[in-house]
């Protein structure tokens, strides 16, 4: 559920974000995937034309009982990541640097900051976004020893702030993906 999040457990993401909000951009302007394409160009617009939800991941993560809380990186990192602190009535600390970026924003992107908007912001990765109590790390280390995920903060007592750290810097994050209503 959602609303599982306790205050000092550590947030998690599966595979790399902002690949299909960087193939939507590609889609906007004008770019269609053929085979003459650059590769870096097909391997975005794949992110957002057949997106691979981490179903059996989210299946195994529950099943053993390691998350505290998930949900589907659907909307957006920051929006997702405020849909799990308001059900838990928690907040957040994020790690700018340890968000796993895809590997070719940097071609389409002009700076790290850009990158990091796609990624904070952009939705439809169909990764997961999960939480897990410190107790448990030892396990889900075990359990996915071949499958990648990405410690990228804490859960925080600060009920709906969620706190963005890149470097020396810190900022209040708005939820800024895709709002439903």
């Amino acid at each position: 559920l959602r609303s599982g999040a306790k205050v000092g457990d550590l947030i998690f993401v599966t595979g790399a974000l902002g690949g299909a909000a960087a193939g939507l951009k590609l889609l906007e302007e004008g770019f269609r995937y053929n085979s003459a394409e650059k590769l870096w160009r097909k391997n975005l617009l794949l992110k957002q034309l057949a997106p691979f939800p981490q179903v059996a991941a989210g299946s195994r993560i529950g099943g053993k009982n390691l998350a505290t809380s998930m949900i589907d990186l659907s909307d957006g990192l920051s929006s997702d990541l405020a849909h799990i602190c308001r059900e838990s009535r928690s907040g957040a600390r994020l790690f700018a640097e340890k968000i796993p970026l895809h590997k070719n924003l940097g071609a389409l992107t002009n700076s790290f900051d850009e990158s990091l908007k796609l990624a904070l912001d952009g939705g439809e990765d169909f990764e997961l976004l999960f939480t897990v109590s410190p107790k448990k790390i030892s396990r889900l280390r075990r359990e996915f020893v071949n499958f990648p995920f990405h410690k990228i903060g804490e859960i925080t007592a600060n009920a709906g702030i969620i706190e963005l750290i890149a470097g020396a810097d810190s900022r209040f994050l708005d939820a800024r993906g895709f709002r439903h209503f």
